[in-house]
């Protein structure tokens, strides 16, 4: 009966030891979509990079202006079920002053390119967020915007403003 008791308690000791261990791999583990969730809306991500390569395309779109300093850069890209698609364009400046005054220059800029309407602002869950449209060959629908220390710039391909409008909300809500 003593050998049992002992047997049991070894075979709970190394369950127990093993479901620590799991949940602590599981909790140490890096999302390997950086800042991005897998889903967003009724859209999954379909392509995420970061890195020199994001770090080249993002600076690329701001002319690679000197003047423009970033620390990190995000890119991800979402698509639904239906036709709807965004895109994320992310810099990450080295703190909130720096990332507002970026976002300052972009929305001086936006309108006098040409490709691009002068911008209207809103007010998104507390934070200031502009909105563009474009060219139909740049994707119609831009909205861009400061929170922390990173200028979120997104593109939505979908027709429906309130559509837009719901994800890019929780667009702020969760990146």
């Amino acid at each position: 009966m003593k050998k049992n008791r002992s047997e049991i308690y070894l075979i709970i000791f190394i369950i127990a030891v093993i479901a620590i261990t799991a949940l602590l791999y599981q909790q140490t583990q890096k999302n390997s979509y950086g800042i991005f969730p897998e889903k967003l809306g009724d859209m999954n991500l379909v392509l995420y990079r970061d890195g020199d390569v994001a770090m080249n395309e993002v600076k690329g779109l701001h002319g690679n202006n000197p003047g423009v300093i970033i620390e990190k850069a995000y890119i991800a890209n979402y698509r639904g079920a239906s036709s709807s698609k965004a895109k994320f364009w992310v810099s990450e400046s080295k703190t909130s002053k720096e990332a507002e005054s970026l976002l300052e220059s972009m929305n001086r800029g936006v309108g006098k390119t040409g490709m691009f309407s002068n911008s209207t602002s809103m007010n998104i869950e507390g934070i200031t967020v502009y909105f563009v449209s474009g060219k139909p060959e740049l994707g119609l629908y831009h909205y861009f915007y400061a929170k922390d220390k990173k200028v979120i710039w997104i593109q939505v391909d979908n027709p429906d403003e309130t559509y837009r409008l719901n994800f890019v909300k929780e667009s702020i809500k969760r990146i």
